[in-house]
């Protein structure tokens, strides 16, 4: 069993010996996309498939531009890191309802030294913001709190990268200027965002698809690549304490927002929290609150005490499930104490074995197990991006971005271009000022004695996490591959049901148990993008009919 990481002050440090001295080779084709050129000429999508496989480096992410922008950054020698914020700031230009510079991001890093940093840019509640008597919902400018991903972006570079900051953002900047394709489910969510809105607002202006010759529908972000341009020269500075911020300010006082120009000024990505625990032999690191991967990480712990290896299909699925619920209750119980008290007794072995003695009477009982308890109301939604990184030398990144539900508070302050995280007053409920909501944003590494052997994270609300369980458990308990396990069966417990993702033989005996089982209206049970490292290969794989893509980088 792999022994648990110490922290030195700089980062916890993953106990398992490093892969030193490897080298790779790529065998990824290319993408099908024109580099270089004039910045105001349209390119078509890179062509990427959901699955890789690679001797070098990987980048997975939910956007082939995305992807596109990341390995561009490994074959100009950049790292994970480079790589990563790349690819982040180009979904903000891809998919800018999902993440983008107004929203928040979890940063998890693993370098070749096995050191592990984590870095939190979570939304913050403003200083002058009161839950009694300020507006609820979460669309609107009272429901915009401080943006955190750009600090935490250009922080991540600044100590982790190797590349200049405009280097490493020009790809957004080109595609903002010149226009991009969204894939089909973008481009219904914002076509559902414009039709829900005032046609003259910022929003409806700055998200307008232009139909070319050839049919598609390009997205031409002018404004988004005027203040990409500025970020760029002027790195966090210019965005929260530059004219950016004042424009940010200005339109927050004019239309009922909370957040000001001190707010901006005095906002700072910091370090998280960082957990760490064992599973099936096995180390998994995650950061804790207001992210969620120690949650992961002790639903794991307990389950393992379950020894779901050893179940049948729908006695694994109880187990899982239960093994959820109690993760989710501790998740809430957890949080009125100190982040590093709470981080360790989540991920406590004390904690997991009274938990697996809770629950696995409720999963062996057979018929007559009482149903699943209401862990949350049950509203998902595809929301939030990920973007999985491995680079030739063994750096490994796990970024979790959102804007909350769909578009975010779907507010967008003219000349800007880019949409506000919804945090005050809707599914996050605020807080007092300075308070970070949390949220199921979970990226994970997980690492046996060679080093880090996944690398994962996804979107989809709460059900991040319970895909995330059920992938790692039928990986290690299963022997699923990465792409099976990524395909098969998924469940969430939720409102006393379970809710299953398609038909699937476990129902059966899961209602036989006393449980509740629904399927899913939605055609998404989150979204995971996942690197698998094996010795010499690597293995990207986007959720398989989703629209992410899979590519490797080359050798150093």
């Amino acid at each position: 069993m792999v022994a648990k990481g110490t922290d030195d002050g700089r980062g916890v440090h993953l106990m398992g010996r490093r892969r030193a001295g490897t080298t790779f080779v790529s065998t990824v084709l290319a993408a099908a996309c024109t580099w270089g050129g004039s910045g105001d000429t349209p390119e078509v999508p890179p062509s990427f498939p959901f699955q890789a496989v690679s001797q070098g480096g990987m980048v997975v992410t939910g956007s082939p531009y995305a992807t596109e922008a990341g390995v561009r950054m490994l074959e100009q020698g950049g790292n994970a890191v480079d790589a990563a914020v790349a690819a982040a700031f180009a979904l903000a230009v891809a998919e800018p309802t999902q993440s983008g510079l107004g929203g928040r991001t979890q940063f998890l890093f693993c370098g070749a030294d096995g050191v592990v940093h984590g870095i939190d840019g979570t939304t913050e509640v403003p200083a002058v913001y009161n839950a009694a008597t300020a507006p609820t919902g979460e669309h609107g400018h009272p429901a915009v709190g401080i943006p955190g991903s750009v600090a935490a972006l250009t922080r991540a570079l600044a100590e982790h990268g190797s590349l200049p900051l405009a280097t490493v953002m020009e790809p957004a900047i080109r595609w903002a200027s010149s226009g991009v394709v969204p894939p089909e489910g973008e481009q219904e969510r914002i076509r559902e965002i414009v039709a829900a809105i005032d046609t003259a607002s910022p929003v409806a202006r700055a998200l307008r698809f232009v139909d070319s010759d050839d049919g598609q529908a390009w997205l031409v972000q002018s404004d988004l690549a005027t203040t990409l341009r500025t970020v760029a020269a002027g790195g966090a500075d210019a965005f929260y304490r530059g004219g950016i911020a004042e424009t940010i300010a200005a339109d927050m006082r004019a239309n009922g927002g909370f957040v000001t120009l001190a707010d901006l000024s005095a906002y700072e990505a910091v370090d998280s929290e960082i957990g760490s625990g064992t599973y099936r032999g096995v180390e998994l690191v995650g950061s804790y609150l207001p992210a969620s991967g120690v949650t992961v990480i002790q639903i794991l712990q307990t389950l393992d005490r379950l020894q779901p290896e050893g179940l049948a299909e729908p006695e694994w699925a109880a187990a899982v499930a239960e093994a959820l619920l109690v993760g989710f209750e501790d998740r809430e119980r957890a949080e009125s104490m100190a982040p590093a008290r709470a981080v360790s007794w989540l991920t406590s072995d004390s904690l997991a074995e009274r938990r697996a003695l809770d629950i696995r009477g409720r999963v062996q009982d057979g018929p007559g197990a009482p149903a699943a308890a209401a862990a949350d109301d049950g509203r998902e939604s595809s929301f939030t991006s990920h973007i999985s990184v491995v680079d030739a030398v063994g750096n490994v990144v796990a970024m979790t971005q959102s804007l909350g539900p769909t578009g975010g508070a779907r507010v967008m302050t003219p000349g800007l271009g880019f949409l506000y995280a919804s945090t005050l007053g809707g599914y996050l409920l605020g807080g007092d000022p300075g308070y970070r909501p949390w949220s199921s944003q979970a990226p994970l590494i997980v690492s046996d004695e060679t080093g880090p052997i996944l690398v994962m994270g996804g979107a989809g609300g709460r059900r991040i996490v319970s895909a995330l369980v059920a992938t790692v458990s039928r990986i290690f308990d299963q022997g699923m591959d990465i792409e099976t396990a990524m395909r098969a069966p998924r469940l969430h417990p939720t409102g006393g049901d379970l809710v299953i993702d398609e038909e699937w033989d476990a129902r059966d005996g899961l209602r036989a148990m006393g449980y509740s089982v629904v399927r899913t209206e939605a055609d998404y049970f989150a979204r995971l993008n996942v690197i698998h490292l094996s010795p010499g290969e690597v293995t990207g794989v986007a959720q398989p009919s989703w629209s992410g893509a899979s590519s490797g980088g080359p050798r150093r």
